[in-house]
C-alpha cells in the first residue's frame, strides 16, 4: 500500500469552526463566559495517519470485507463512524462472532494505532489476509528499545496500564524474544517496586501491591530484578514517567552501589511527542486557574485520562467526560482513580463571569468538543 497520506482529509471532516477559532486565539469570551483551550489538543499525527490510511485501503481494496482487530483508536464516535462505512469488529461490543476464527484471504483487517500483540499478527498472516498495519511510529520505538533491553539481558519496567492494548503489544513481543517485563501504573506502584529492591519489602507484599497481570510468566525475583530498564506507554504523564525512572535509579543505586548504575539500569522516554505537546499546553491553561476544566476523550483513552489529571494536579476542579451527553442537571465523568463512571450535581460553579478550560485527548475529534462547549454555554 502507498506510505502517501493526506491528513488534512481526516481532519477536514472533523471540522469545527468553534475550535478552529478557539485554537487560534486561545480564548473567547461568550456573554459572561470564558472559553479557555490550550494551544495543543485533540487530534495527534498518528490518528490522522491512521484514519488516512484505512480511507487509503477502502479505496484500494474495494468491496473486499474490512475489519478492525478492535477500535482503531480510543474515541466511540470515530469507532462509530468506521462501522457506518462498513467496516466490521473483530473483538469488542460489536464484534461477530466466529469472525476471528473464520478469516480467509479475501479479508482486509486493520491494525490498531496502539499496535497488535505478536499472536495476533501471527495469526492474521497465518489466515493469509490482507493486513493495514497503522501502528504509530511513537509506539515502534518502545518496542525497539524493549527489544535491545531483552538482548542485553534486562527486565523491562514498563509505565503503563495493565490490560491497554499498547501495554499488550509491548509485553507479547517481550515474551517472544525470551524475556521479562513488570508494569507499573504510578509512582505509588512503583515505590512498592523500589521498596523490593531496597529490601524493605518482601516477593508476597510486592506481589501484593501491583495489579494482577504485572509481571511476565516465570518472573524470577532473585534473577529478574537485578537489571532493569525503564519504558512508558507513549500516553502516560511524562512528569510521573520521570519521577518512576529516577526512583528506581535511586532504589538500584541504593542497592547496587552508583558505580554499578550504568551496569544495571537502563531509562528511555518513549513518551509520544503529541502527548507531552497536550499535557504541557493543558498545563498553561489550567495554571490559568480557570473555575472548571473539562477534558474529552473515549473513556478507555489513557493520554485523556492523564490530560485529565493535569488539572487536578494543579487544585482546578477537573472532569473527565465523553462527550455532551455527559453535561444536565449532572455531570456524568470517569473518575480518575477508580476509572468508574460516576454522576455528580452541582457540577457547573454559579460564579459569574465563569471561566471554564477545555482539553481534548490525542482521539478526540473538534467536532466532539465543539458539541461539548456548545452544550457547557447552553447550561450556563
Amino acid at each position: 500500500m502507498s506510505q502517501q497520506f493526506d491528513p488534512s482529509l481526516v481532519r477536514q471532516s472533523y471540522r469545527c469552526e468553534l475550535v478552529e477559532e478557539l485554537r487560534s486565539t486561545g480564548s473567547k469570551v461568550v456573554g459572561d463566559v470564558t472559553l479557555l483551550i490550550p494551544k495543543s489538543l485533540g487530534f495527534c499525527w498518528g490518528v490522522d495517519r491512521a484514519l488516512a490510511m484505512v480511507q487509503e485501503a477502502r479505496v484500494e481494496y474495494g468491496a473486499r470485507p474490512m475489519w478492525l482487530i478492535s477500535s482503531i483508536i480510543h474515541n466511540p464516535r470515530v469507532n462509530a463512524d468506521l462501522r457506518d462505512q462498513g467496516i466490521g469488529f473483530l473483538r469488542g461490543e460489536y464484534s461477530l462472532e466466529s469472525a476471528w476464527e473464520n478469516l480467509s484471504e479475501n479479508d482486509v483487517v486493520i491494525v490498531p494505532a496502539f499496535s497488535a500483540t505478536v499472536e495476533d499478527m501471527d495469526h492474521l498472516r497465518d489466515r493469509g489476509v490482507a493486513i493495514v498495519d497503522t501502528t504509530c511510529p511513537w509506539v515502534i520505538k518502545p518496542h525497539k528499545r524493549t527489544l535491545r533491553y531483552v538482548k542485553e539481558g534486562f527486565t523491562t519496567v514498563i509505565h503503563g496500564t495493565v490490560g491497554h492494548e499498547e501495554t499488550e503489544a509491548t509485553c507479547s513481543l517481550i515474551l517472544s524474544e525470551g524475556g521479562h517485563f513488570v508494569v507499573v501504573y504510578s509512582i505509588q506502584e512503583a515505590e512498592c517496586l523500589a521498596a523490593f529492591i531496597e529490601g524493605e519489602a518482601n516477593t508476597d507484599e510486592l506481589v501484593g501491591s501491583l495489579r494482577s497481570g504485572s509481571f511476565s510468566l516465570g518472573f524470577d525475583f532473585d534473577v529478574h530484578m537485578q537489571h532493569l530498564g525503564v519504558i512508558n506507554q507513549t500516553t502516560m504523564l511524562a512528569s510521573e514517567s520521570r519521577a518512576i525512572g529516577e526512583r528506581l535509579r535511586v532504589a538500584l543505586s541504593n542497592r547496587d552501589g552508583e558505580a554499578e548504575l550504568e551496569n544495571n539500569f537502563r531509562d528511555f522516554d518513549t513518551i509520544c511527542r503529541a502527548t507531552q505537546d497536550n499535557q504541557d499546553a493543558a498545563a498553561v491553561v489550567a495554571e490559568k486557574n480557570p473555575d472548571l476544566y473539562l477534558v474529552v476523550g473515549g473513556y478507555d483513552s489513557s493520554n485523556t485520562k492523564n490530560l485529565a489529571r493535569v488539572g487536578q494536579r494543579l487544585g482546578v476542579p477537573s472532569f473527565h467526560i465523553e462527550g455532551p451527553h455527559c453535561l444536565g442537571e449532572q455531570i456524568e465523568y470517569r473518575h480518575r482513580s477508580s476509572g468508574e463512571i460516576l454522576q455528580r450535581g452541582d457540577w457547573l460553579p454559579s460564579v459569574r463571569p465563569l471561566s471554564v478550560a477545555f482539553s481534548a485527548g490525542a482521539s478526540t475529534p473538534d467536532t466532539l468538543l465543539g458539541e461539548v462547549i456548545e452544550r457547557l454555554l447552553e447550561l450556563s
